[in-house]
């Protein structure tokens, strides 16, 4: 068991709770889960806004429909990279001593994003099935571009992410470790919880669910009503979803059709059958 102090709360009075050592491992896996998911939501909608940027004129050149279907996988393939990338980043301690090569972000990062913003660009140009598609909006323009200028777009991006997330502006000091400052905000946060749920002794449960749904309000802000509608919990995402949510909403619709055509039938069989 461990007993819950906070010496800064003395106009409360003393506040303590109980907690077992397993309800508090169970909160801090789940502050752990959002904290990382969320940092990776906005480096992934970072890149993608970039890949959208660089491609722009391309992109411009399809059809609607063409160019929805190729976001979309975008979407989905950044979602995915930068999920995977800070999946191996936190799974190691922060005194692991990764080589930090010449920037202060862990290259398990930049690596995998500068393939992804290279493969979207190649996407963009050639269509979903890459740069050798035959398609006549492709055959007209050339993406031109130098590997140096992009990397440096990647690492950019992904430091602006880190530092709008957690509040700082020296993401590239040499002294800045990305697992080191979200270990910190993960204790800074179970503290606070702890601490503001210990006053009314609510359960661990009620502690979890303030945890998702402070989440999902944060996604409405950040990244709009589409990313919060869809969000499942440690979900990486974008503003335009990613494989994930496209599959609940496409689901949401059908259900949708189902629901109107049902009623039609009820209404039908009112009138023709009293």
């Amino acid at each position: 068991m461990e007993r819950l102090h906070d010496p800064s709360t003395n106009a409360y009075g003393q506040i303590e709770h109980v907690y077992s050592l397993r309800e508090i491992g169970i909160i801090t896996d789940k502050i752990r889960d959002d904290e990382w998911s969320a940092l990776g939501s906005v480096i992934a909608e970072n890149i993608f806004e970039t890949i959208l940027d660089v491609g722009d004129v391309a992109l411009n050149r399809r059809g609607w429909v063409e160019r929805t279907s190729i976001t979309n996988a975008i979407a989905e393939g950044v979602a995915s990279a930068v999920e995977k990338a800070l999946h191996g980043v936190r799974s190691r301690p922060a005194t692991s001593g990764y080589d930090r090569g010449p920037h202060s972000i862990p290259g398990d990062i930049l690596y995998p994003l500068n393939a992804i913003l290279r493969q979207s660009l190649n996407v963009i140009v050639g269509g979903l099935d890459g740069p050798s598609s035959s398609s006549s909006n492709s055959s007209s323009y050339t993406f031109h571009h130098n590997g140096r200028d992009l990397s440096l777009l990647v690492l950019s991006s992904v430091t602006d992410a880190i530092e709008s997330y957690c509040g700082m502006d020296n993401a590239n000091a040499p002294f800045f470790d990305l697992i080191h400052e979200m270990d910190h905000r993960v204790s800074n946060r179970r503290r606070d919880l702890l601490v503001k749920h210990s006053r009314g002794y609510e359960c661990v449960r009620d502690v979890l669910d303030e945890i998702e749904s402070s989440r999902i309000c944060w996604l409405r802000d950040a990244l709009g009503t589409r990313a919060a509608r869809y969000y499942e919990f440690g979900d990486v995402t974008t503003r335009a979803g990613n494989g994930h949510s496209h599959e609940r909403e496409r689901t949401a619709r059908r259900g949708g059709r189902y629901e109107i055509l049902g009623g039609l039938f009820r209404d039908l069989e009112g009138v023709l059958i009293p």
